[in-house]
């Protein structure tokens, strides 16, 4: 058993909760992108983050019960089991994800959520944040502290009120949450184009097609400085081969080891091909009976845009 407080309160109102709740996706918005949330549409909560509608960020009095309950139950626990649960803050840039976690235990690759809640905790809700914390913190499983809330809303931490679930990972849950997040964030871009664009107008984008081609808007600029960065270099190789073989046929030389490469000299040679274009000419009566249909895969083309 451990003893003392190791852990230490992140309020709930701290800046790093509260700003750029615009710019990234928090683990509470998960059940609102997967369509669970009875209080909020994935519709109303673009409207928020494209700014369209900004919300700001107000407490009550569940969110401040809440605030007061979190390190007392975080401080029980770490006292009460081996555990180590530090609070931490993981962020995807790339995907604009936030995660803010109640607690986290990288030796044991636990998490710890902690809910005040009423008669009827929401299960579901609690797990799919879990599972997006999980990702991010790169970890295993997940204590799942849900603390009855009394109805006079007393402070004093009660143990008898508190229950702890386990939640693992689930990594076919994880790539739901990633794909709808990512969805998402598409169909904002859309919304700020368009933004008296309707609930159900909104739906309806973010389609496959549209993942792919967002996709690949990242990482084209990347894409086209890379080819630029291969073509130069194959035109230095393709000047220093043409003088190596010069160099080589010179001084009678068949093979050269470099550090990286073994240079061979390749003599000049004759290969023999079939004249289809003349057999086609002399021949047209058989010319069809020789010949045969191979298939190609299909495949995206991709050319860069002249400015």
């Amino acid at each position: 058993m451990v003893g003392g407080f190791k852990g230490f309160g992140l309020q709930k109102q701290d800046p790093n909760v509260t700003q750029k709740r615009n710019y990234y996706v928090g683990g509470s918005d998960v059940p609102t992108i997967l369509g669970i949330n009875p209080y909020k549409t994935q519709y109303e909560l673009a409207l928020e983050k494209t700014e369209i509608k900004p919300k700001e960020f107000i407490s009550n009095e569940y969110t401040q019960y809440g605030n007061q309950l979190e390190p007392q139950i975080r401080e029980y626990i770490n006292a009460t089991t081996e555990a180590h649960f530090i609070v931490d803050t993981a962020i995807d840039k790339d995907k604009k994800i936030r995660s803010n976690v109640d607690g986290v235990d990288y030796d044991h690759k636990l998490l710890l959520e902690v809910k005040t809640h009423g008669k009827n905790p929401k299960l579901n809700v609690y797990e799919v944040q879990m599972q997006l914390y999980m990702h991010q913190l790169g970890l295993e499983e997940g204590w799942l502290a849900m603390y009855e809330r009394p109805s006079d809303f007393d402070i004093e931490f009660d143990a008898e009120r508190l229950k702890i679930e386990v939640i693992k990972r689930d990594e076919s849950k994880i790539k739901q949450i990633l794909d709808a997040i990512e969805t998402f964030w598409i169909r904002c871009e859309y919304l700020k184009d368009n933004p008296e664009m309707t609930e159900s107008e909104f739906m309806t984008v973010g389609t496959d097609m549209d993942v792919a081609v967002a996709r690949l808007n990242k990482v084209a600029p990347t894409i086209l400085k890379f080819k630029e960065e291969v073509a130069r270099l194959e035109a230095i190789e393709k000047e220093a081969k043409e003088l190596l073989y010069q160099k080589m046929t010179e001084y009678s030389i068949k093979k050269w080891e470099t550090p990286f490469f073994v240079v061979t000299r390749v003599l000049p040679s004759k290969s023999n091909r079939f004249d289809s274009k003349r057999f086609k000419e002399e021949h047209p009566d058989i010319y069809d009976e020789y010949l045969t249909t191979s298939e190609r895969k299909g495949y995206v083309k991709l050319t860069e845009r002249k400015k």
